[in-house]
């Protein structure tokens, strides 16, 4: 079981552009954002991704690198990323290894069949995010960790539905209360 102040779990993986990194330890000293996501044919996924994409200068003002891994192969990573411009870390996890690694379960089916599922894909669907290929699970839960500068998990947060992902406001509320402990 992962618990917070824990070392985040160790992995390497290939970016969109083809660089190898291992994670946490290359980014050791920065705040990290770990996005589970499903797959980039979701499209409360695709929705995620482009809050994340219009946000990403404010992460960065505070000093937090962006991660998003999805169930989605190496090759499509890389070409959504280059056709949607998309800098920050985009990790193509097809095989579920690092969902495995952070205990990032599957849901059942009323994971994917609630109400609140339901208003919010057809949200995205209705700012353009359409059902593409299914690349992963469908019942796949999001998750979101944050790793502080020190490489150890100070929050973490599994969703209870497909549409359970920390908005944006949230994340920098939580932010704040963690830097606030750091001191």
């Amino acid at each position: 079981m992962l618990k917070i102040g824990s070392l985040a779990p160790e992995f390497e993986f290939e970016d969109q552009r083809g660089k190898k990194f291992r994670f946490p330890e290359d980014f050791k000293g920065k705040w990290l954002a770990l996005f589970f996501l499903r797959h980039l044919g979701c499209p409360l996924c695709m929705e995620k991704i482009n809050e994340l994409k219009k946000s990403e200068q404010k992460y960065q003002a505070e000093g937090v690198e962006l991660f998003v891994v999805v169930q989605s192969t190496l090759n499509r990573v890389s070409q959504y990323a280059q056709k949607r411009g998309i800098n920050f870390f985009l990790i193509g996890d097809y095989e579920k290894r690092l969902y495995a690694l952070y205990q990032v379960f599957r849901g059942g089916i009323s994971a994917l069949l609630s109400p609140k599922v339901l208003i919010a894909t057809t949200r995205a669907t209705l700012k353009g995010n359409f059902h593409g290929r299914f690349e992963g699970d469908e019942l796949q839960k999001p998750a979101i960790f944050i790793i502080n500068p020190e490489g150890k998990l100070a929050f973490l947060e599994y969703g209870r539905d497909i549409a359970s992902v920390m908005n944006e406001k949230r994340f920098f509320e939580v932010l704040k209360s963690l830097k606030g402990k750091d001191k």
